[in-house]
């Protein structure tokens, strides 16, 4: 479907596509288990959703296996820019994704663990570079729940916010797509080499 064409939609679907690319803009995917009846209308209207995001300077990628729809800037000025920190946080994510599906056999949509025992990992993870604290980490898991890459739940537990879980989301994999874990290796590394500079940033491509 051409641009052309998208005047041809009723007003009703118009609203629809006006939400799905403000939705994709904003938070990066349209998952299915949380706007189910708006997923089904994108996969219902895809060449028209395509041809919007292709004007706004989007690649959509289409995974039905796991019931979402991501959004790739393909303009620099749609790239966020990343601290240090929060790139740090982004990659841990990452790796602990992958090897849960990969290693442990974990379906994508299973990979969970508590915000204490990702920051003992992360620890791990990056000896001898600063880590955010806590209070900080919790501001870099909402501005990466915003942005569809994890799920914070049962934050009211009695446990406080340590205890609640990360949900890793499928996503993860395509708005931040090491091609292995060698390539994820190479880039911790440079981070541990740059420790000891000035902040740098890094491009986060879903924003």
């Amino acid at each position: 479907m051409s641009l052309a064409t998208l005047a041809d939609l009723t007003d009703a679907d118009q609203e629809l596509l006006r939400e799905a690319l403000q939705r994709l803009l904003v938070h990066g995917a349209i998952l299915r288990e949380e706007q189910r009846d708006l997923y089904e209308w994108c996969c219902v209207r895809q060449a028209a959703l395509d041809a919007l995001a292709n004007l706004a300077g989007l690649k959509l990628r289409w995974e039905p296996q796991d019931r979402l729809i991501a959004a790739l800037p393909q303009a620099g000025r749609l790239l966020r820019r990343l601290r240090q920190d929060e790139t740090l946080v982004a990659m841990a994510l990452w790796y602990d994704f992958d090897r849960a599906v990969q290693e442990d056999g974990k379906a994508p949509d299973e990979v969970a663990f508590t915000v204490r025992e990702f920051n003992e990992h992360l620890e791990t993870k990056f000896e001898g570079i600063q880590l955010p604290s806590r209070n900080r980490l919790t501001e870099i898991l909402r501005l990466l729940e915003r942005k569809s890459l994890v799920r914070v739940t049962d934050i009211a537990s009695s446990g406080g916010f340590a205890a609640a879980t990360i949900r890793v989301l499928p996503t993860i994999r395509f708005i931040i797509p090491f091609p292995s874990l060698e390539e994820w290796q190479r880039q911790a590394e440079r981070h541990q080499r740059n420790a000891a500079q000035p902040e740098e940033t890094d491009d986060e491509p879903q924003d």
